[in-house]
C-alpha cells in the first residue's frame, strides 16, 4: 500500500511540473506572439493561436495551429493557409490567410496573394520573405487546453497546482533535514551505547582473570 502511495505522489508531481512547465511555454509563445510579432519555433515548426475571425468558420478565434517554416516559397499552392508578418497598420503583428494566388516573380521578386475566409476583400500582394510559416494542422487538444486555463477557473487551478507543488516540496526538504538528524542522534547513541557495552565486557573479562 506504501508503496503504491509512493507511485501515485510521484505521478502527481510529475504531472504537476509537466502543466506548469507547459503553462510556462504557453505563456511565452502568447506574449511573443502578441508583442514581438513572431513565434518561437523548434526544427522549424511552431504553435499559434488565433486572435481574429478572418478565417472563420474554417479557423475561429481561440483555435491553436501548428505551423511549418517554409524553404521555397515556390511550393506554396492556392488553397494553402499561412502565417505571416503584417505591415503598416498591422506591422509587428502575424496574420494567418488563405493564399488565393501562387507565389510567382515580379519584377525579381516572388509575390503571393492572401485572403481572410471571412472577408470580402482580399489583402494586397505581399513578398514570399513575409511568409513564415504554411499551417499544417490545427491543435484540438492544446485548444481545450489553452481555452481552461487562460479561463479564471484555469487560473485557479494553476495557481493551486503552484502551491501544492510549493508545499510538497517544503515538506520534503523539512523532512530530510529532521530524518537525517534524527538518525544522525541515534546512531551516535548506538554508538555510544556499543561503547559502554564493550568497556562493561573488558572490565568483566578482567576480573574474572584476576581470580
Amino acid at each position: 500500500m506504501k508503496k503504491a502511495l509512493k507511485i501515485g505522489k510521484k505521478f502527481f508531481d510529475v504531472l504537476c511540473w509537466v502543466v506548469i512547465a507547459v503553462l510556462v511555454i504557453s505563456v511565452i509563445i502568447s506574449v511573443a506572439s502578441r508583442f514581438m510579432g513572431t513565434n518561437p519555433s523548434l526544427f522549424g515548426y511552431s504553435v499559434f493561436r488565433v486572435s481574429s475571425g478572418s478565417m472563420s468558420p474554417e479557423l475561429e478565434v481561440g483555435d491553436v495551429i501548428l505551423g511549418k517554416s517554409v524553404d521555397d516559397p515556390m511550393n506554396i499552392k492556392v488553397g494553402d493557409i499561412v502565417t505571416y508578418k503584417g505591415s503598416g497598420e498591422l506591422s509587428g503583428k502575424l496574420i494567418t490567410h488563405k493564399v488565393i494566388v501562387a507565389p510567382e516573380e515580379v519584377d525579381g521578386e516572388i509575390m503571393l496573394q492572401t485572403k481572410g475566409v471571412a472577408n470580402e476583400i482580399a489583402d494586397s500582394p505581399i513578398n514570399a520573405d513575409r511568409v513564415v510559416s504554411v499551417v499544417i494542422s490545427e491543435l484540438k487538444f492544446l485548444e481545450s487546453f489553452y481555452n481552461f486555463f487562460f479561463s479564471p477557473w484555469g487560473l485557479l487551478v494553476i495557481i493551486a497546482l503552484i502551491i501544492i507543488v510549493f508545499i510538497d516540496e517544503v515538506i520534503v526538504i523539512i523532512k530530510n533535514l529532521t530524518g537525517n538528524d534524527v538518525k544522525r542522534e541515534k546512531k551516535d547513541i548506538n554508538d555510544i551505547i556499543g561503547r559502554i557495552k564493550n568497556e562493561d565486557a573488558t572490565d568483566t573479562d578482567a576480573e574474572v582473570s584476576d581470580e
